[in-house]
Parts: C-alpha cells; sequence; structure tokens
C-alpha cells in the first residue's frame, strides 16, 4: 500500500511553552517553525494537517497557518486526542495518521512515508520513534497509527495523561514497535533537533542557515549539518540501557562531589572554577549523560548546578540529590524539630538547583529510615505527595542496608558502593531481594574506590589482612588477561556488566577526565563468564579496604 493512500499527517501545536514562549512562531530559514515543520512534511505530497487550540493565545498561529495555506482544525487546549479526532473527522476507520510535533522540522515527507510504510510492513498498530533506543538525533521521530484505533482511544481514554499525550492509551492496547534506524552513525543518537529551548533555537538556526532549499533538503543532509554544528558532534553518544523500569538511562552518571568539595584520593586538581565546573556540566549533557549526582553535604555543589546549569540543558538530565545528613539532631529529637530539618534541607536544596521539584532525594544515611519513630521519612513521603518530591530512595554502604531499603515499596532508588574488589555484592540474600525490585533504579558508587584502585599500591592503605603489593598485580595481570586497557578500564567493565546495575556514578572535575571516562564507557562491558573468571582470582579483603568511610579509622 503506497504511503499516501488515505494518510493524513497531524502536527499538533500552541504556543503556550513554558520553556520557549512561542515557540512555534520563531522563524527559521525565514518561515515560521510550525509552517517549516508542516510544508517539511508535505514536501512529497501527503495531506497535511494544524491541530491548535480554540484558546485565544493560539489565534495567531491559527492566523499564520491560515496565511501559509496550510489547514486547521482548533479544539481544546489540554485535550489534544480530542484535536486529533477532530482533524480525521473526514478519514475511513482503515485510513492511517500520521502525528508530529511543531517544535520538530527534521522529519519530512520521505522520512514519514517511510515509517508509513514501515507500519504497514509490520502489520502492528503502532509504530514510532523513540530516541536514543531508535538511533536516530532527538527531535527526529513520528507516530504512526490508524484512524481506528484513534477514534478507540477517544471513546475509552479517560486520564488527562493519555488525552493530552494522544498516543499513551494506543500504545497500551494495541501492538506497538519502534521505528529502528538500521546502520545509523555513533553519533547520532548524540544529536538534538527538536526546537524546546533558545540553545536548540539557536543551534537550528545554524543548521539551516544558508539552506537554499528548507523545504525540500533530505532530512539526512539537515543531521549531517547538525553534527557539523554541535560541539562533539561526530563523537558517540554515551552508551545507555534501558533500565528495568523502563526508562533510558546512560552507563555513566556525572558525580559532582567534586563541583562542591576537593574530594577524593586520586583528586590533584581541587575544586574547579566556575568556567571549568560549566563546561564539564554542560559537555556531559551534550555526550547524553542522563543523570548527576550530588547532595546538600557536598558544599557548593548544588548550587553551582542550579547555576551553572542552563534551563535547556536542564530539561535533558535528572538531578539525584541527598538528604542532609542531619548531625545535628540527637537520637531523641521531637518530632517537630526532625520535620523542621527535613523541610530546611528539601527546601535548600530546591533553593540552591533553582527548581520547583527535586526529581529524585535519597536518604544520605539509610538510618533515617527507621530514626526518630520514622519522623524523618514520614515527612519525606509527604512532601513526595505534595510535589516537592517526585522519587525517594535510599544511598546505603552495605547489602543488608540494601535488603531493608528495597522492602519498602516507596524506596524507588538505590546507590550502593559496587566495585571489583567488594565481593559483597554478590550474597545470594542481596541479588534476590534486586531481581524482586524491577521498578527501583540502582546507581553505583565508588567503582573506582574514589580513584584508589587506579592508584600504585604504595597509595593504598596499609593494613592486616591482605598484600597489597600482590592485589595490584593481580589486578594489572587481570588487565592484560581480559584485553583490558588498564584498572580504570578493567573496573569500569566490570560494574557495567552486572545486569542489575543502571548506571555508575563516576565523580570528574575535568573534562579530560569526563572524555576519558566516555572514551572508557564506549568498550564492551566484562561479560558473565569474564566476571567469574575475575571474581574467582581475587582475594577475600578486609572491610576497611572496601570501605573509605573506614580509612581514617
Amino acid at each position: 500500500m503506497s504511503a499516501k493512500a488515505d494518510c493524513l499527517v497531524v502536527v499538533q501545536a500552541r504556543l503556550a511553552s513554558t520553556r520557549l514562549p512561542a515557540k512555534a512562531l520563531l522563524p527559521v530559514a525565514g518561515l515560521p517553525s510550525f509552517v517549516l515543520c508542516a510544508r517539511r512534511a508535505a514536501n512529497s505530497g501527503l495531506r497535511v494537517v494544524l491541530a491548535t487550540s480554540t484558546e485565544p493565545t493560539d489565534d495567531a498561529l491559527a492566523t499564520a497557518a491560515q496565511q501559509a495555506g496550510i489547514a486547521l482544525v482548533r479544539g481544546p487546549l489540554d485535550d489534544v486526542l480530542g484535536r486529533f479526532v477532530r482533524a480525521c473527522a473526514g478519514l475511513s476507520d482503515e485510513a492511517v495518521v500520521v502525528r508530529l510535533t511543531a517544535d520538530n522540522m527534521f522529519p519530512d515527507g520521505p522520512f514519514v512515508a517511510a515509517m508509513v510504510d514501515e507500519f504497514h510492513r509490520l502489520g502492528v498498530d503502532y509504530l514510532g520513534s523513540s530516541a536514543p533506543v531508535d538511533g536516530r538525533p532527538y527531535g527526529l521521530s513520528a507516530e504512526v497509527f490508524s484512524a481506528s484505533l484513534l477514534r478507540r482511544a477517544d471513546a475509552a481514554a479517560t486520564s488527562a495523561f493519555d488525552r493530552e499525550h494522544v498516543t499513551p492509551w494506543i500504545r497500551r492496547q494495541g501492538r506497538a514497535a519502534i521505528s529502528m534506524q538500521e546502520h545509523a552513525p555513533a553519533n547520532w543518537s548524540r544529536l538534538r533537533c527538536t526546537l524546546d529551548s533558545f540553545d536548540d533555537y539557536a543551534r537550528l538556526l545554524r543548521v539551516f542557515d544558508g539552506e537554499s532549499d528548507p523545504i525540500g533538503v533530505p532530512w539526512e543532509r539537515l543531521v549531517e549539518r547538525l553534527a557539523a554544528v554541535t560541539p562533539h558532534g561526530h563523537e558517540p553518544r554515551c552508551p545507555f540501557r534501558a533500565g528495568r523500569d523502563g526508562r533510558v538511562h546512560s552507563v555513566l552518571s556525572l558525580g559532582t562531589v567534586q563541583l562542591g568539595l576537593s574530594y577524593g584520593i586520586a583528586n590533584q586538581g581541587g575544586l574547579p572554577d566556575d568556567a571549568q565546573a560549566a563546561a564539564l556540566l554542560h559537555e556531559a549533557v551534550e555526550a547524553g549523560i542522563t543523570a548527576l549526582d550530588t547532595a546538600r553535604a557536598y558544599g557548593r555543589s548544588e548550587q553551582r548546578i542550579g547555576a551553572l546549569l542552563s534551563t535547556g540543558q536542564r530539561s535533558r538530565v535528572g538531578i539525584v540529590t541527598k538528604l542532609d545528613p542531619l548531625a545535628g539532631l540527637p537520637d531523641d529529637a521531637a518530632p517537630q524539630a526532625v520535620r523542621d530539618a527535613v523541610d530546611a534541607s528539601v527546601f535548600r536544596s530546591l533553593h540552591a538547583l533553582r527548581e520547583r521539584t527535586l526529581d529524585t532525594l535519597l536518604l544520605h544515611r539509610w538510618g533515617h529510615h527507621g530514626a526518630w519513630g520514622g519522623a524523618a521519612w514520614t515527612r519525606l513521603l509527604e512532601l513526595r505527595d505534595e510535589g516537592a518530591i517526585q522519587r525517594l530512595g535510599a544511598s546505603v554502604a552495605t547489602p543488608a542496608q540494601a535488603i531493608a531499603a528495597l522492602a519498602d515499596p516507596h524506596v524507588q532508588h538505590l546507590q550502593c558502593p559496587v566495585n571489583v574488589v567488594d565481593a559483597r555484592w554478590r550474597e545470594p540474600a542481596f541479588l534476590a531481594a534486586i531481581d524482586k525490585r524491577p521498578d527501583v533504579v540502582v546507581h553505583a558508587r565508588s567503582t573506582l574506590l574514589q580513584g584508589l584502585l587506579t592508584l600504585a599500591p604504595v597509595h593504598w592503605p596499609e593494613l592486616p589482612g591482605y598484600d597489597r603489593e600482590a592485589l595490584g598485580r593481580l589486578l594489572d595481570e587481570s588487565v592484560t588477561a581480559l584485553g583490558r586497557l588498564d584498572r580504570s578500564d578493567l573496573c569500569l567493565a566490570y560494574v557495567r556488566g552486572l545486569p542489575w546495575v543502571d548506571s555508575l556514578v563516576v565523580g570528574m572535575e575535568t573534562i579530560d577526565q569526563l572524555h576519558t571516562n566516555l572514551s572508557l564507557a564506549g568498550r564492551p562491558p566484562l561479560s558473565a563468564d569474564e566476571r567469574a573468571w575475575l571474581e574467582q582470582r581475587l582475594p577475600a579483603l578486609p572491610l576497611e579496604l572496601v570501605d573509605p568511610s573506614r580509612w581514617n579509622q
């Protein structure tokens, strides 16, 4: 079946954007951005209609569409599903509907037609894009489904979320598939071609600058131009994995304690200045890192993230912070004093990060979960329900603490110290507990044992119960035997290979360190057989070595 046969492309747009107001009318290549989007989608003959709202704020959008000769349908602001049904009123049930959003100007007629053809070939009910999984730049996307299924969704979907986002009900009820870009270059998934922030707008202006045919230029050529104007645009994205929670997680998360404190046994450079910190944060986000790790106790880290991360970058990365250690609260503190201390920590984090809600907040001390009669945790649950926090979790130090945390259904994020020389995280009881909670995101910290494992054994703590020189030789021999580059590569590859770890929190204070770690992250993780071989070679080590909190004791 031809992609043009009984097919309608519906472009949704509105002017009430919060991050970049009226972005649909911003000029790109001499046209309002929504007009460029619609005309590119129609450049091979497909029918296109704009679906906007009946709100007075969108009158200017409707006028511009009429002046540009673009078919127009208007409907409720938040009921976008209802708008789509109106746009498709004249279609048969067998007709195909393609959903585009006006902030994505790269899709053209051939791109849409190829997705429609793939939809028919696969025989699914829904076909969509999903960057970075599909290998395409973020914003090179479309969704394809039948008019019949759209009408069923309109009749059955009642939640505000389903009606605002159009396709969630369709994806849940039908046979859904992701359209994959076969043989896509490794750098494509690092790129971003949507219009959601001023940074995006400046980038898109450079892409289209000097283009003689902005409506007809093939989308592949635009991606080439995008790579050329994007810093490090020809470098691959930080590898990622689809987490058991259904979200995409970069295999590296940026640990930012070094942005607030001179931290780590291997830290020789001290605290970076604002320009260095801003460059590090910017490049981490551009490289595809999906999480920044910080805490109230990390000095100026939260404050610097809030001040130095641009609005456009902030929308692309999650921030994991931690509750104040509450060291000033006595064991017999009154419940109200505990609640006040929790509030002070949470709202100071919000103020420092310049946010209205915290993405993820962890207990910095697992003992605070049950301390003071549970008053601290109870208050955090209330703050989550009030919208000040999205997800709660815990930073733990031992497998026993992790097992206890996993037993609480409200814990959705776990951070634990995992590295190649610490055998505690191989205990069957912990592995069974984590297997039962696929909804929990797991971040591993201390993968390099605060950098200790990269240093010569002479710098390691001199403790009874192990031979530091022999352990150093064993690690170096393992590097050679497993074909790794160095100890950093060995340590990162070991933890990345663990199936229950979503991301590794690695502290960095320089761009060079970031690029080195990104390069190592692009190498294959250790296989199950390689991990088993390595684990059998490593001796049991004293807790005083594998637990940095005991080094000064």
